[in-house]
């Protein structure tokens, strides 16, 4: 007599939770529904959607991190996490050759940057930031009512260090300085050798917050070094924030953290979460650290989606920005949101409005293969005049 196979699918299983179809497309990896959104290039019809708008690592976790995750949440999921981050504390600075009491936890690095503007908010700090780079420490500090300067950046889309330190300088108070490096939305880095001159330069009162989500994809590059060097030397006007989020695939298991000296990160601490991390999330990332070669092949299958998609702006002659990061900030030539509009119709999402000019566009790098069909996509828009 045969068997029958009771084990319910991932879609029987999201409905019987009932959940919605956008729940099912992150199960099933094929799907964030495009409502009445017929493709109009023949190859892309009921082709799966490519999303390449949130600089998500579209190769996903270490199955080594998957099972770990899975585990925890079956064993250890009835109960508070608290041995399993102390345990992570411990190894998480081991890795990075500091104290445990130098870390900072959070819900991924954007909690992390919150504790970090509701502690300059005790000091009624002036943000500094370029412009354009990551928002949400702009809307963190505006909520505590901070006052925000921000720098536009310059014609080539690198940071106006020499602006961005007059402004500070202009300044009576504290001082909080937000540099994403490398920066969201442009991908480019500063020469390490500006940052810390100007680092090693400054008032006490002037706290440098270095954002460094995309270091890993940074580091082949010799004018590259991590704030984690100045830390290192007892700099206690640095913190820089961390994430899982990029090269290790665990974006929607939001583990993120900063690194400061004790003195400036026990200042930090009393607003970040502290031990409000899950336990899934706890030992997914404990596992991605020792699963080296994933990370190896995460960094290597970026640097390859780069190429086919550089090699593919080269042909079109669209101007880009030179990255170091898993998105890339090119020209467009015509208004992003026909342009946005025309990849929706084909089933790709890409990066919404985040430079003054609208004809640039930011699109995260997904995997080879997705890059492939990414540039075949952008040769046929280039046919029809819409790139």
């Amino acid at each position: 007599m045969k068997t029958l196979d009771m084990q319910p699918s991932r879609r029987q299983f999201i409905q019987k939770l009932g959940l919605g179809a956008a729940w099912l497309g992150l199960a099933t990896n094929t799907s964030l529904v495009f409502a009445n959104s017929t493709p109009t290039i023949p190859f892309r019809q009921n082709a799966a959607p490519l999303l390449l708008h949130f600089n998500e690592n579209s190769l996903g976790m270490s199955p080594n991190a998957l099972s770990a995750a899975k585990y925890a949440i079956e064993y250890c999921g009835n109960r508070y996490p608290d041995v399993s981050v102390d345990e992570f504390k411990v190894k998480l600075a081991d890795h990075h050759k500091v104290k445990p009491e130098q870390l900072i936890f959070g819900n991924g690095s954007t909690e992390v940057l919150q504790a970090i503007a509701t502690n300059a908010a005790q000091n009624n700090a002036t943000m500094i930031e370029p412009s354009p780079t990551f928002g949400d420490l702009k809307g963190y500090c505006k909520a505590e009512n901070l006052n925000v300067i921000q720098v536009p950046v310059g014609h080539n889309f690198e940071m106006n260090i020499a602006a961005m330190k007059k402004q500070a300088l202009a300044q009576t108070g504290s001082v909080l300085i937000n540099i994403c490096n490398p920066n969201n939305p442009t991908g480019n880095i500063i020469d390490f050798t500006t940052m810390f001159d100007w680092i090693n330069n400054a008032p006490e009162t002037h706290l440098f917050l270095l954002d460094e989500a995309y270091f890993d994809y940074a580091q082949a590059n010799a004018h590259y070094k991590s704030g984690l060097e100045l830390i290192n030397q007892g700099k206690d006007n640095v913190v820089i924030t961390r994430t899982f989020s990029k090269v290790h695939g665990m974006a929607g298991m939001r583990i993120g953290y900063g690194l400061a000296t004790v003195k400036t990160a026990n200042k930090i601490k009393p607003f970040a979460a502290g031990f409000n991390l899950s336990a899934a999330g706890i030992a997914a990332a404990s596992a991605a650290l020792d699963d080296k070669s994933f990370y190896k092949k995460s960094i290597e299958y970026n640097q390859l989606s780069k190429t086919i998609l550089v090699d593919t702006l080269n042909e079109l002659e669209l101007e880009h920005v030179p990255s170091d990061t898993n998105f890339i900030l090119h020209r467009i030539g015509t208004p992003l949101a026909d342009y946005a509009k025309h990849m929706l119709q084909n089933g790709v999402r890409v990066g919404r409005k985040m430079t003054l000019d609208d004809r640039w566009n930011r699109i995260s790098l997904g995997t080879p293969d997705e890059m492939k069909i990414f540039s075949q996509t952008l040769k046929v828009f280039r046919q029809e005049g819409w790139v």
